[in-house]
């Protein structure tokens, strides 16, 4: 099979997989139905496996062509946005998905979004704040902010910071406190159930402190901080936390949680999306933004 495909036979393949029949498609293409299922044929035939099943009424995509359909929607997208960077080269605009784990989306992405609307008042920034690695590949986000460096060959990691993670609580707890001899494993915790051990946070707070209790857990990262802000206990937290503005009444206690590791962070783009325009102007601003607070870069 040869394994370069042709961009005009997918815009076709995924015209007709997106009007749900080749007659639909035939007449949005302005192309004889004869020469589209021709064209199809020979693509099917490229690929070793048929994409389409022919109904009586239209036509179904098969499980290659369920596969191959994303594929071919993102290389629509990023042709589209090829096109309205040459026609416009002087505009930025358009939307930009950023993933990040929950604790960097909330304290780190939300100011970036602030200083990059005033640079690029045109792009309009998604961030998908989420526990799991979403696929670049399938287009699923743009841009990933991950804390694992990445293990696919398509995957370009631009940069790697490394910060120190902090302790907070709330005023409420520090006024319960009378001294300021703060004990780790002394500390009432709020942190992810025992699911989501493999996060960095359950991992340090389970291998400092013997039989490990914690005072609160919650799979929603929103409900862990307004537990923090309540006063019900204590939260590990990037360093940089304090940039955002939302949470106020938050403390960092003089606890060195170094010994046990820095946070790390992952600058993640798939190789076909990493010179798109847009996308290289929203890299250098996170660079830049990430390396004022996190200033262990390892570009």
């Amino acid at each position: 099979m040869n394994k370069d495909l042709n961009w005009q036979d997918l815009k076709l393949f995924l015209t007709v997989a997106e009007t749900g029949s080749f007659s639909a498609a035939a007449r949005e293409l302005k192309l004889g139905q004869p020469t589209l299922s021709r064209r199809i044929a020979e693509l099917e035939e490229q690929l070793g496996q048929p994409l389409f099943i022919r109904l009586s009424q239209g036509c179904e995509l098969t499980a290659l062509g369920n596969k191959l359909l994303p594929a071919a929607q993102q290389m629509a997208q990023w042709s589209a946005e090829v096109m309205t960077e040459v026609q416009s080269p002087q505009t930025i605009s358009g939307c930009v998905r950023i993933t990040a784990p929950p604790a960097i989306a909330f304290a780190l992405l939300t100011p970036f979004a602030a200083e990059l609307a005033s640079i690029y008042p045109d792009i309009q920034l998604e961030v998908l704040s989420d526990i799991s690695t979403l696929n670049l590949a399938r287009g699923e986000a743009d841009i990933s902010l991950r804390t694992q460096y990445p293990q696919d060959d398509d995957l370009i990691c631009l940069s790697s910071f490394k910060g120190d993670m902090r302790v907070y609580v709330s005023e409420k707890h520090l006024q319960k406190k009378k001294d300021d001899d703060w004990d780790i494993r002394q500390l009432k915790w709020i942190c992810w159930p025992d699911k989501y051990d493999y996060l960095q946070v359950n991992q340090v707070l389970k291998r400092v402190i013997p039989d490990f209790k914690p005072a609160f857990t919650s799979n929603d990262y929103n409900v862990q901080l307004a537990a923090c802000c309540a006063g019900v206990g204590a939260m590990v937290l990037p360093e940089g936390f304090d940039r955002n503005d939302i949470v106020s009444g938050l403390t960092a206690l003089p606890i060195d949680l170094s010994a046990y590791g820095k946070g790390e962070l992952y600058l993640v783009a798939h190789k076909r999306q990493r010179h798109l325009p847009r996308i290289v102007k929203i890299i250098e601003q996170l660079e830049r933004f990430l390396g004022e607070v996190w200033p262990e870069n390892e570009a």
